[in-house]
Formats: structure tokens, C-alpha cells, sequence
């Protein structure tokens, strides 16, 4: 069935063909199945290629890649980034209806709030560490300060953005065919961020990985290798490959374009 179908006029179309025994636990769990259809699968099926465009935009040498394996995790990362987060919020949405206790629930909910209610501001170099640096004379550690908070900011302003992008992305679909989240409570709210976030630092971690697969010039046939398999063999990298790496990544986060 295509997941543009809308499952209420569907079902109630078609009900009458159904057996009693498949008949009986779709009305009762009718909720969940029109999820899975009236949102879930339009979602997901707009989700990927969305993905692909940002991806390609936010991971450049992405677009120069031809080898069938690691376009095949490349697709994975786009086909399956957005899926743990439907349904979570799903999860969100009934435990609302049901009277769940956000706050009961979830033990570091404060901690998260305070995270996530509040803007979020750069790591800097302040005074505050002045006493690490003794080899410093005074116009040293002046000059040292400026420059790392200097790029502490670019770094900030650069991961942010790219935040914003995806977020931007995923929300605008999910809010298209998953209207129930309009009626979140609060608290609910700070949930639906640290959902959103979560499945962020699940594409980022992703692509990330691939991106440092491909800067690093691994054989195709290690894209099969588990994680513990190719942190092993970057660890084995020459210290000249590594900082190559390192210095790729800077040269992108300055905005150049490798």
C-alpha cells in the first residue's frame, strides 16, 4: 500500500474483507497502525532524499565518491537517520494522552531542561585558566586567549549552523504529516529536543565516520568492517596521515572548500 494512502479511508474502506482475527487487532491498536501510515511512512519516504541534499551540502566529498560500498552507507545513513526519532515521538505523544510524568519518567530531566531551555553559547578560554599556562608571559597568554577563542567561536558557529540545517530538514517533515506534536506540553517539548538532538548526533557520528573513511583513503572493502574494527586501523594510520586528516577538517570548518 502506498504510504501516501490515507489509512482512516483505507480501512474503513476495506474492513469488510478483513478476517475477525486481523480484524480485531487492527481497531485495537488503530492508533498506532494510522502512525505507521498517516505519518511514519510519508515521513520517512520525503526523509532520504532530503538527507542526501543536505548531506552532499554539509559532507562535500560525499559528491566525489563512486565506490559502490560506501555509497551504500551513505544511502543507509539517509534511509534510516530520522526512524528511531518517528518513533520516539510517537512514544511522546501517547504518554501524553496516557498522563505520563515526564519528570518521573526520565530522572535527568532537569538536567536536560536546563540544556536545552536556555541558549547555547561557546566554549571560551578565560581568566580562569590563566594558571595553567605559566610559560606565558602576560602579552603571551593574551594573544594565545584571543586566538583559541577565535576559533573556539568559528568551531561553534560552524556546528550550529550545521545543527540548524538538519534540524530544520527533519522538523519541517515531521511537523507536515505528524500534526499531534503541535499539542506538547512543555515539558513534553524539552522531551521532543533531546529526541531531535539525539537523532542529530546520530547523523553527525555517521557521516563523520564516512567522511574520515574517505579522507583517510581506506580500501573500499573496509566500509564492511565494525567500528571497533576501523578505530583499530585508524589508530594504526602514520601520524602524517592523521594530522593530513586533522588539517582537512579545519580547512572545512573555515569555510574552505575540499
Amino acid at each position: 500500500m502506498d504510504g501516501d494512502i490515507d489509512f482512516n479511508a483505507w480501512y474503513k474502506r476495506n474492513k469488510e474483507y478483513f478476517p475477525q482475527e486481523i480484524k480485531d487487532p487492527f481497531e485495537q491498536h488503530s492508533d498506532f497502525i494510522h502512525f505507521l501510515y498517516n505519518g511514519y511512512q510519508k515521513v520517512m519516504k520525503r526523509m532520504a532524499p532530503a538527507l542526501h541534499k543536505l548531506m552532499k551540502r554539509q559532507y562535500p566529498i560525499f559528491k566525489t565518491e563512486e565506490r559502490t560500498l560506501v555509497l551504500n552507507q551513505i544511502d543507509d545513513v539517509a534511509t534510516t537517520t530520522g526512524s528511531s526519532l518517528l518513533f520516539k515521538l510517537y512514544e511522546l505523544v501517547q504518554g501524553q494522552k496516557d498522563g505520563i510524568n515526564i519528570r518521573e519518567k526520565y530522572p535527568d530531566f532537569e538536567r536536560w531542561k536546563k540544556f536545552y531551555a536556555q541558549p547555547h553559547t561557546p566554549t571560551t578560554i578565560d581568566e580562569t585558566t590563566r594558571s595553567q599556562y605559566v610559560w606565558l608571559n602576560d602579552d603571551e597568554w593574551i594573544e594565545y586567549r584571543d586566538s583559541e577563542n577565535k576559533g573556539l567561536l568559528e568551531y561553534f558557529n560552524w556546528e550550529e549552523k550545521r545543527v540548524f540545517e538538519f534540524i530544520d530538514v527533519v522538523q519541517t517533515l515531521i511537523f507536515q504529516y505528524f500534526k499531534e506534536l503541535e499539542e506538547l506540553n512543555a515539558d513534553e517539548w524539552i522531551m521532543y529536543a533531546v529526541c531531535i538532538r539525539d537523532e542529530y548526533e546520530y547523523y553527525k557520528s555517521n557521516c563523520e565516520q564516512i567522511e574520515l573513511f574517505i579522507d583517510c583513503g581506506f580500501p573500499e572493502e573496509d566500509m564492511k568492517l565494525s567500528d571497533e574494527e576501523f578505530n583499530q586501523n585508524y589508530s594504526n594510520l602514520s601520524k602524517d596521515i592523521k594530522d593530513k586528516t586533522t588539517e582537512i577538517r579545519n580547512r572545512r570548518i573555515a569555510g574552505e572548500k575540499i
